[in-house]
């Protein structure tokens, strides 16, 4: 077992991350190779937030060496992680500046957590304007936040959450872990992997091109990368900085969040294509034809009905790696649900438990977006090991993830209450700064976390603004 050592602390046995990163790669060896450095806990949380940020980037290390190592021919890599560093990336939207300021992100006032009528919590989500009209409407209220809680205050939460989920809508009760353990949906997610990497057909191996010099481990790799908000962007993010060929493809008529379109968009061009336009879904269907990796977080079967699902996409380009992100899973009553980090939080007594432990009378969320942020890396890791695969065993592959199994995962490490822990100061982050210009202004950010081989990823541009990059791929077809 390695231990490692807090600058400003005690020796300590680093169990936490490695044998979580070891068991989530399938890999017992991987505890020989990998050095953890700084403290085990970092966020303050009830729940061991630290590991959970620690474990899924260092699982992506893992995903990144083990193609190094198929391009390469050499042994395994050696992979390093600063758990300070790692707790910092994982609240990169918060860290962010744009011109030495937070960049202008209003937020919507009607998100939030209402008491209902029955005694029990139920939280809003209306990070789109789809989203709100919608709720306003269902609930006859007016566009503020008084009148929404006068309404609600008036309903039951789970005849509310259920009207609201049935209307295409984002909301959740306040459970507690027991009431989400015993219901359906729970006890689904106790069914699904952590990472669900399914091989789609027997295509041939496909063995990579070597790497040159200075090269990252995903270097040629071409990745379109279909998302939108946050944990999808971050697999994105990802792959980039292990040298991928990112071509974020969104549609003007799409809603962003302006935050972390800036903050996940690094190493990424950004293109425009309407998938309901025939010329754009052709160029599409031209891109997918010399592709590698598609990621895609649309609400489930959105792009099956478009034609672009995933038995669709191996067809078109055998050797694939499509990868899918969504709130729920894919089994259960939700697994069609829209979702997002704090919903499922809230949905699964994450945010009741953590209430609890501080004392609130209001659901406490966790002091990051983890939910969103593990499973960005765990969907990279799943696209990095799959590419060794097809380059090994051959085929196309499926690469499943999910918002809530990686809640589920978090609340299997058990309570570890740090509530009282000092968070990240400013100085604390400043070592893992950098900055650069972009078309949003001059960006101070957090680099990526981590080592393989002795080597930190790194971004190759700035995020770029919407629709300014060409729907075409920069590296030659391999």
């Amino acid at each position: 077992m390695r231990t490692f050592r807090d600058p400003g602390g005690e020796m300590t046995q680093a169990t936490g991350i490695v044998e979580q990163v070891a068991s989530v790669v399938g890999e017992p060896a991987v505890a020989d190779r990998l050095a953890v450095s700084g403290p085990p806990d970092v966020l303050p949380s009830l729940f061991q937030v630290t590991t959970l940020a620690g474990a899924s980037i260092a699982a992506a290390a893992v995903g990144a060496g083990r193609l190094l190592s198929a391009r390469t021919g050499q042994g395994a890599a050696d992979l390093a992680l600063d758990t300070r560093h790692a707790a910092a990336v994982f609240r990169s939207e918060r860290h962010l500046r744009v011109d030495g300021r937070p960049p202008a992100d209003p937020g919507d006032p009607i998100s939030g957590y209402y008491p209902t009528a029955d005694g029990r919590w139920i939280q809003l989500h209306c990070g789109f304007p789809h989203h709100r009209n919608g709720l306003l409407d269902l609930l006859g209220a007016p566009n503020d936040r008084a009148g929404v809680a006068r309404v609600i205050h008036r309903l039951d939460a789970a005849p509310l959450e259920t009207e609201l989920q049935a209307m295409g809508l984002c909301a959740s009760m306040a459970r507690s872990e027991h009431e989400w353990s015993a219901h359906r949906q729970g006890r689904a997610l106790a069914e699904l992997p952590l990472v669900e990497i399914t091989r789609l057909d027997d295509t041939s191996p496909w063995p990579p091109r070597p790497l040159r010099p200075h090269d990252g481990p995903a270097a040629g790799v071409r990745v379109l990368d279909l998302t939108r908000v946050v944990a999808g962007p971050i697999a994105g993010r990802t792959l980039a900085g292990y040298g991928a060929d990112v071509l974020r493809v969104g549609a003007a008529h799409l809603p962003e969040l302006p935050t972390p379109l800036v903050d996940t968009g690094f190493g990424k061009r950004n293109a425009f294509l309407n998938l309901r336009v025939a010329a754009d879904a052709r160029r599409l269907r031209e891109l997918i034809a010399t592709a590698d990796v598609v990621l895609q977080a649309y609400r489930p079967s959105a792009l099956d009905r478009l034609g672009f699902g995933p038995d669709a996409v191996a067809r078109l380009r055998p050797g694939i790696v499509y990868a899918t992100v969504s709130a729920y899973g894919r089994r259960g009553p939700w697994s069609g649900l829209r979702g997002f980090d704090s919903l499922v939080q809230t949905a699964s007594g994450i945010a009741l438990a953590g209430a609890r432990a501080a004392g609130s009378p209001e659901p406490l969320p966790l002091p990051a977006q983890a939910l969103d942020h593990a499973t960005g890396y765990l969907a990279a890791y799943g696209v990095l090991d799959a590419l060794t695969r097809r380059a090994t065993e051959g085929g196309s592959w499926h690469v499943r993830v999910s918002l809530a199994r990686t809640g589920r995962w978090l609340q299997e490490l058990g309570h570890h209450d740090t509530l009282g822990h000092p968070d990240l100061a400013a100085d604390d982050v400043a070592p893992y700064r950098e900055t650069a210009a972009s078309g949003f202004g001059l960006l101070s950010y957090i680099r990526p976390a981590g080592t393989v081989a002795g080597v930190a990823p790194r971004w190759n541009s700035p995020p770029a603004r919407l629709g300014t990059s060409d729907p075409v791929w920069l590296n030659p077809a391999h």
